[in-house]
């Protein structure tokens, strides 16, 4: 069993895999910052109890952080529970990736992962879209080369950020809007922000179809949002929301004569 961990700034996912790359089970908790590591390393307990999978079973684990305070105290939680020094994706780790950026180290080790599992997957060119606390667009040319990315402020920022500067916009949930023009502030606000980020994505898309100079480009999307808003775009999507663990899964396959027991 491999177990893998996606730490992001609005939560933690984790997920177990069996030898042949199958998903045990999936449990997103939430980012805490204030968790102590016995937290961490009695939460994660129960959870594997939980779905009757055993941690001792663990041949390895690696994770993706992109909230470096959670790094050392969430990978200490996992090391003690699973008997095994967990990979962290990062430099010197073996992905396989052609990566045409500036700086490969401000390449976020969660994009690193989805695009793993999407060349894996897909063919090429393919854009992969991440909804969450921000919203990022990764593109991959014919060449299969991670050749840019697009970030930009996530959903819950920018809906939470508008209710915090105007004094009579609630903070407000996100739910399928009930029409285009709302009637009320919350269904406005919440149409507002879901057609409004179905645009932008589209709009993106369009222009991504004019840089590549094709439009036979397989969109994907990812993230712990995607859902709200795919349904609202107007071009195919394809829905993966289990990019970044499957991509996490390879990337330990691909590193496991590095990774060393404890």
């Amino acid at each position: 069993m491999v177990f893998t961990a996606d730490i992001s700034n609005s939560c933690i996912t984790l997920a177990a895999f069996d030898s042949k790359g199958r998903m045990l089970f999936r449990s997103d908790i939430s980012s805490d910052r204030s968790r102590t590591e016995d937290e961490y390393f009695f939460l994660m307990k129960s959870i594997f109890s939980a779905y009757g999978v055993d941690p001792s079973a663990a041949e390895g684990a690696v994770i993706s952080s992109v909230v470096p305070p959670l790094s050392n105290v969430f990978g200490s939680a996992a090391e003690r529970l699973l008997g095994c020094k967990p990979l962290f994706v990062g430099p010197g780790v073996k992905t396989g990736l052609d990566i045409k950026i500036d700086h490969h180290s401000q390449l976020g080790s969660d994009l690193v992962a989805n695009t793993v599992a999407a060349m894996a997957a897909y063919s090429k060119p393919f854009i992969i879209i991440d909804m969450d606390t921000a919203t990022t667009f990764t593109a991959v040319n014919a060449k299969g080369e991670l050749c840019g990315v697009i970030i930009l402020p996530g959903i819950r920022v920018s809906l939470d950020a508008l209710s915090a500067n105007a004094a009579e916009l609630p903070y407000i949930s996100l739910y399928p809007p009930k029409a285009l023009l709302g009637t009320n502030t919350i269904d406005s606000m919440n149409s507002g922000i879901i057609y409004g980020t179905a645009c932008m994505i589209d709009g993106l898309i369009d222009r991504l179809f004019e840089e590549f100079q094709r439009v036979d480009i397989n969109i994907i999307a990812t993230g712990a949002l995607a859902e709200c808003i795919i349904p609202y775009c107007k071009h195919k999507i394809i829905h993966a929301p289990n990019l970044i663990l499957d991509g996490l899964y390879m990337i330990y396959k691909r590193n496991q004569k590095k990774h060393k027991q404890i």
